[in-house]
């Protein structure tokens, strides 16, 4: 080459390296909430970006607050797809917390990334949460793959319909509404079908009194009342809204869902509203035409008093139990409440005696029948484990009023049928005498409704009291050079933070140090998940789903199994899951997966049984 050509050729390249290159633009926050550099006087709920340019598939939030990270669901997109927000599902501590943010654009290319501090200026509320029997500590990785964060809560779970049936029976501080909406409910269903029944047996005479249609008018008011307390109650402890917005009917609905006990509470208010046929007009259970009706209808509202407790082993005899404890337990208590309140309320002809007489043959049946299904219920419910739970405890005070009802009922009884044998009218002393009797064994039924009704807020020892987790996703890893048999379930099958259960078949011991590794699709500027798994034995360790593994990415993951055994380090082969993306879709674009990371494993510090189940994120 001459020394010319040199020269243009030197001259050239200069020109071209002063040439601007194609710069793509970074995309940039125009505001976030909380803004930079502030200081919150209390915790935020959320943390808000808007930018500049429209956000892609990749947008990672990762937040420390004191050099501690936070885990974070995966961030939603709105405003055209410049608004990027993602909830913080926990007070955040007091001090300095920095919001760490990546973003890619339209096509998927990264174009920014930085930082959001603030401050903020008060300590978190304190909340107790009761510790689980079986409860250990546990850590996910975060998506970005930073260090893991240790954690430890109590169990919970996600199936909807088992979840809000939970929701339902539980009495916790601020539900009260619910247990006294279903006291009154009871007792006026009680009051109005065991009159009903004790009219129609034995006291056809009662619709013309006056007092009698007044009772039945009042306990059918009592009846509605707290039936309406109890649904609108159930409606807003099913939906986790305010007791205010559970009166709203639309909301009624929602108990639909909620499995038999949340449908018998909506039915149950349905049944009573059309008791009021009956009630204003209780000659229609003297009819032939209409005594069907007249007595099927609030029978109907009593029944659905018994399917309140549908959990536990054989849950349908529990519900026939329960259906047939109800109507007997009504007959008995509403029939005592009409006698006390009505027909002893002075003397009288022998109609008078005529209904005291029928109600002591009537109530017999009743007693035995409350009693027999009660104790069926209490061995199916508690076993013989009477002492070792809050509601065996209960159970037993149960039992003990019931006996002290029984045997002052039976007293009064075996009075009335001796004094009143050959009675043709109802004398002064004699009513005051029976009605102090029989009042008595009525406030005991009343005092008894209470703790029946306190009873379905509390977890028999023969119920398990966390309902069951639908998976998604279920793999088993197998091993067999090490005899390692593990399985594992997710919760989602698509982006967001999913629930994980890790159940170790084999082997029988000698196994530590437990990993579950996810390797997100490459090329997506997302971090393994690794999942450390402990095994002190059989126990459940959870996390809700706000906190669980944050598997934010779709696309073909790769699940693998560290673990130290017997034969020595074991990471098993990756086995492929799909994960969809938030619409349920398959990604459109095939990824290539790496060869599998290894991962250090950890010194052995525990061995478990072949039957040990860790349940991590209880999404």
């Amino acid at each position: 080459m001459s020394a010319t050509a040199a020269a243009f050729t030197a001259v050239l390249i200069g020109l071209l390296m002063l040439l601007p290159g194609v710069a793509h633009a970074a995309n940039e926050v125009v505001t976030s909430e909380p803004a930079d550099g502030t200081t919150l006087a209390t915790s935020p709920t959320q943390i808000v970006i808007n930018f500049t340019e429209e956000i892609g598939e990749l947008r990672i939030v990762s937040l420390e607050c004191n050099t501690e990270p936070i885990n974070l669901p995966a961030p939603t997109l709105s405003g055209n797809s410049r608004v990027m927000t993602v909830e913080i599902p926990e007070a955040l501590p007091r001090g300095l917390c920095v919001a760490t943010w990546r973003v890619s654009d339209s096509d998927g290319e990264p174009n920014g990334s930085s930082l959001i501090s603030f401050t903020v200026d008060a300590e978190p509320a304190a909340t107790t949460t009761p510790a689980d029997e079986g409860a250990t500590t546990s850590s996910v990785g975060s998506a970005d793959g930073s260090t893991p964060v240790a954690s430890t809560s109590a169990t919970t779970s996600t199936g909807d319909a088992d979840t809000q049936t939970v929701a339902l029976n539980r009495v916790e501080t601020g539900t009260g509404p619910l247990w006294l909406g279903r006291v009154l409910s009871t007792l006026g269903i009680a009051a109005v079908f065991g009159a009903l029944v004790l009219i129609a047996a034995a006291w056809p005479e009662g619709v013309e009194y006056l007092i009698t249609v007044r009772f039945l008018r009042a306990a059918w008011v009592l009846a509605l009342i707290g039936t309406l307390l109890f649904t609108s109650a159930a409606a807003a402890a099913v939906t986790g809204s305010s007791l205010g917005s559970g009166f709203n009917p639309g909301a009624w609905f929602d108990l639909l869902g909620a499995g038999w006990a949340g449908s018998a509470a909506l039915f149950r208010l349905v049944f009573v509203i059309a008791s009021a046929w009956v009630a204003f007009r209780p000659d229609r259970v003297l009819d032939p035409v209409t005594q069907v009706a007249a007595l099927g209808i609030p029978a109907l509202a009593v029944a659905m008093i018994g399917i309140g407790r549908v959990d536990g082993s054989l849950a349908a005899l529990g519900v026939l139990l329960g259906v047939a404890h109800a109507l007997a337990m009504a007959i008995w208590v509403g029939g005592v409440i009409l006698l006390t309140r009505v027909v002893l309320s002075g003397p009288g002809d022998e109609d008078l005696v005529h209904a005291v007489r029928g109600f002591a043959r009537i109530s017999i049946i009743a007693i035995v029948v409350t009693i027999g299904t009660g104790l069926a219920q209490m061995l199916r419910l508690d076993g013989s484990d009477l002492f070792g739970s809050a509601h065996g405890l209960w159970t037993v005070l149960k039992v003990v009023l019931v006996s002290v009802m029984v045997f002052i009922g039976l007293s009064a009884r075996q009075f009335a049928q001796k004094r009143l044998n050959r009675s043709r009218e109802l004398t002064v002393p004699m009513a005051d005498r029976l009605r102090r009797a029989f009042g008595t064994e009525a406030a005991i039924g009343i005092v008894t409704l209470l703790a029946s009704s306190w009873l379905l807020s509390l977890t028999p020892a023969n119920v398990n009291a966390e309902p069951g987790i639908d998976y998604a996703i279920t793999q088993t890893i197998l091993v067999p050079e090490a005899d390692l048999d593990v399985t594992v379930k997710l919760t989602r099958n698509n982006v967001g933070n999913s629930g994980l259960e890790v159940t170790v078949n084999s082997p029988a011991e000698g196994l530590t140090g437990l990993e579950v590794m996810l390797t997100p699709p490459y090329n997506t500027m997302t971090g393994a998940i690794v999942q450390p798994v402990p095994l002190p034995g059989a126990g459940v360790a959870t996390r809700s789903e706000s906190v669980g593994l944050p598997i934010i990415v779709p696309g073909d993951w790769l699940l693998q199994i560290n673990a130290q055994t017997a034969a020595g380090v074991v990471q098993s082969d990756p086995v492929l899951i799909l994960i969809l993306d938030e619409t349920g879709a398959a990604p459109t674009t095939s990824i290539t997966i790496p060869e599998p990371i290894l991962v250090p494993i950890e010194t052995p510090t525990s061995t478990t049984s072949p039957t040990s189940t860790t349940t991590v994120a209880g999404g």
